[in-house]
């Protein structure tokens, strides 16, 4: 690893460490389920219907001024959807990568993009994760809340998908991961 993508690297992480303690300090409560939801599902950690919302509507009006149209699905902890949107003029891959980039956070537990950067050059483990069903391409974040992962969202058709996932769950719910950087070219 050369030494500017060290340095990056141990950048990010200490950023993430920082987001981190920032993101433990907020108070969960106001993005999980209520008690007597959670008393009937057997779950507490898990994003409510009243944020998934405010993320979708805060990922549209991103995507409109943008004027990039998305599809936006936001799974809970154990997989269901618990929102989603398909703007006008999406095709079928569109929808399906939204979907499977959410997807893929509940399995590795952070984001597809980091993943699609562990393993750019390493054909073997391009094969490993998609025989698993990870799909590693960014546009999919875990949305944290008190340190907890209490969601996925997932992004795809526009050309900003991870950056319009971020500002929305930033706006919404509060600090969250840094964004991964890309790893220097290679010559």
């Amino acid at each position: 690893m050369n030494t500017k993508f060290r340095n990056k690297f141990l950048a990010a992480a200490a950023m993430l460490a920082i987001t981190a303690g920032a993101a433990s300090a907020q108070d969960i409560s106001k993005f999980v389920l209520s008690d007597a939801a959670a008393k009937k599902t057997l779950i507490k950690n898990e994003i409510n219907a009243d944020t998934a919302r405010k993320i979708l509507d805060k990922c549209i009006d991103i995507a409109t001024k943008a004027n990039m149209p998305i599809v936006i699905y936001i799974l809970s902890p154990t997989g269901q959807i618990v929102a989603s949107h398909r703007m006008d003029g999406m095709v079928p891959i569109n929808i399906d990568t939204a979907l499977l980039k959410a997807k893929s956070v509940l399995e590795t537990r952070d984001s597809s993009h980091l993943r699609a950067n562990m393993i750019a050059t390493n054909i073997p483990q391009q094969i490993k994760w998609h025989d698993i069903g990870v799909f590693t391409t960014s546009g999919g974040l875990p949305i944290i809340a008190g340190g907890q992962m209490i969601g996925t969202i997932g992004i795809g058709g526009g050309s900003k998908d991870e950056e319009m996932a971020f500002e929305a769950l930033e706006a919404v719910v509060g600090p969250q991961p840094p964004l991964v950087v890309n790893p220097p070219a290679t010559k």
